[in-house]
């Protein structure tokens, strides 16, 4: 059986005004495509398959393009919803998308009541998907357990999704391949800095202590740096996402993981496959000169962020750079020399207060003094933001 992992996807995602939905669609084109050509038995889509709970019609339609396409070619589809998606708009399209082999569960269920799913490939051969959907550290842990003793209910969160899990994979079958999909933190995982840090928490996380040792394949899902959880008792992968989707991405190389296994004891092989069709995120570090020289060089090369070292500050420097660089510089930061004593200084700034920094702050930035209707607009709306 090939099984194909994929995660992640943010469809609709809007970044620093950029719909980068395009990208997208060529990445899903290229992983159809392989589908297509390389006898792809089940696909695996392990949450976060859009960017809100509310996508677009043109994020949907991506979506549903690709699941119409694999289903064309004769694999079926596992979706399961992440903390970006809706769980119960994921679950109504999905009666319809049953007709093109695609199952999804938007919640967490009991394993006859569609937590534990068993499909049959073309070849006759069965597989057991036992699916976990993001599940809110509320829906796992009580109020009450939450008031009383914090650091029970901490624990309570990772032993509580072990025992989910134990629910739905104790029913594994020697004869039928065994699959585990889980949109969760899972401790030890090493983030990229693009997730939502409410849902990333270490002290919400997931342990590798609660998986099962008898799966094929983990296939995980939320933490967009594409990696093996070394730790874990059976083989265990964040896909990860297809696009670098921050500047704290910038170098990744996105991927999707290729499983061929069989039922039995015969371990499953893995592989990578990169990516195709998303532009590179990438920091550069350059004066105004080198970046004169470089522009045409760059402006082809991916999404920018830019530092621009200065010896004094330049108001116009942002304009100035996406002159040169175009819609390709989505970040234009400069950067001073640093201050005399500047190390000593910020404490001492920081005991009077939130003013004094602001004050400090736009000295450096400026060269001048605040204006007084600056420093009194920023009160207000500092007092207004603390409730004062």
């Amino acid at each position: 059986m090939r099984i194909l992992h994929t995660s992640d996807w943010h469809a609709g995602r809007i970044w620093k005004g950029l719909n980068r939905l395009d990208e997208l669609e060529r990445c899903l084109e290229q992983m159809a495509r392989y589908v297509e050509s390389e006898g792809v038995d089940l696909v695996l889509m392990t949450g976060d398959v859009f960017d809100s709970g509310a996508p677009s019609a043109e994020a949907e339609r991506a979506v549903f393009r690709f699941f119409k396409r694999v289903g064309a070619a004769g694999a079926q589809t596992v979706v399961i919803a992440g903390n970006h998606d809706s769980g119960a708009r994921l679950e109504a399209w999905s009666l319809l998308a049953e007709l093109v082999g695609v199952r999804a569960l938007g919640r967490p269920r009991k394993a006859a009541d569609g937590g534990l799913m068993e499909l049959r490939t073309a070849a006759g051969e069965t597989a057991q998907v036992a699916a976990v959907p993001f599940a809110a550290p509320r829906t796992l842990v009580s109020a009450l357990e939450l008031a009383d003793d914090e650091s029970r209910s901490l624990q309570s969160y990772a032993e509580r999704m072990g025992r989910l899990v134990q629910s739905l994979t104790r029913r594994y079958r020697s004869d039928a391949v065994r699959l585990l999909c889980l949109h969760t933190h899972l401790e030890g995982a090493v983030k990229s800095g693009s997730e939502r840090q409410v849902h990333v928490n270490e002290d919400w996380a997931a342990t590798p202590a609660g998986l099962p040792a008898d799966a094929h394949y983990i296939a995980l899902g939320h933490i967009h740096k594409p990696q093996e959880v070394r730790s874990s008792p059976s083989p265990a992968f964040y896909a990860g996402s297809p696009l670098q989707l921050d500047f704290g991405e910038a170098g990744e190389q996105k991927s999707f993981v290729v499983i061929d296994v069989q039922p039995g004891t015969q371990p499953a092989r893995f592989q990578r496959v990169p990516y195709e069709g998303g532009k590179e995120l990438r920091r550069e570090r350059m004066t105004l000169e080198q970046l004169t020289a470089a522009a045409e060089r760059l402006k082809g090369s991916g999404w920018l962020r830019v530092t621009v070292p200065l010896e004094s500050a330049d108001p116009e420097m942002n304009r100035k750079v996406r002159e040169l660089l175009g819609a390709s510089a989505l970040a234009v930061d400069v950067e001073l020399p640093r201050e005399k004593g500047e190390q000593e200084l910020r404490p001492s700034l920081e005991l009077e207060g939130p003013r004094k920094v602001f004050e400090h702050y736009y000295r450096r930035r400026h060269e001048r003094e605040a204006p007084e209707a600056l420093l009194e607009a920023f009160e207000a709306l500092r007092k207004e933001v603390e409730g004062f």
